[in-house]
């Protein structure tokens, strides 16, 4: 990678670029994938939130890979319900400039250590369907086919996939 970066958890002054990099990239990478209708309604001030309350939650949290403040990329994890005894990466994104530059992975490295430092078996993600360079990515990490679901945006059915990780 050409610049250096620093990972690490985020907190409060980060949220505002974390909030706008995730509206950004659901939109960019989504585009086709999930209703228009959906991500239109995405807002950086609604994501604040949203993001905010997510890092006081006990046993979940955000990593932010920085760059003299500058959020590249983040991995937010929280203990997934669906699972039992697994830790979930719940949200994964890297600012489209540094893609391709280890980021991403440095990041689910990260998450996948947290699981194995609070003693999970497992580790998941979900993906929509058709999002391909992310699936490529996680099982060039080790990530496998767990199942397919169904999920409903705006009353519109979309597919996803759920990659696990033995930890």
């Amino acid at each position: 990678m050409d610049k250096e970066y620093e990972i690490r958890l985020a907190n409060q002054e980060d949220i505002h670029q974390i909030a706008k990099l995730y509206v950004d990239s659901w939109k960019r990478t989504y585009q086709g994938l999930i209703p228009e209708s959906y991500l239109n309604g995405l807002t950086v001030e609604s994501l604040c939130k949203r993001w905010g309350d997510y890092i006081k939650e006990p046993k979940q949290g955000i990593f932010v890979a920085v760059d003299h403040k500058k959020v590249l990329g983040f991995g937010a994890f929280k203990p997934y319900h669906r699972i039992d005894d697994c830790i979930y990466v719940d949200s994964l994104h890297v600012e489209p400039s540094f893609q391709g530059k280890g980021i991403g992975s440095a990041l689910i490295k990260r998450i996948y250590a947290v699981g194995e430092e609070e003693s999970y078996s497992k580790m998941a993600i979900c993906i929509v369907k058709g999002n391909d360079r992310a699936r490529e990515l996680y099982v060039k990490l080790g990530a496998k086919h767990f199942r397919d679901k169904v999920d409903d945006f705006t009353g519109e059915i979309t597919y996803s996939e759920i990659l696990i990780w033995d930890l």
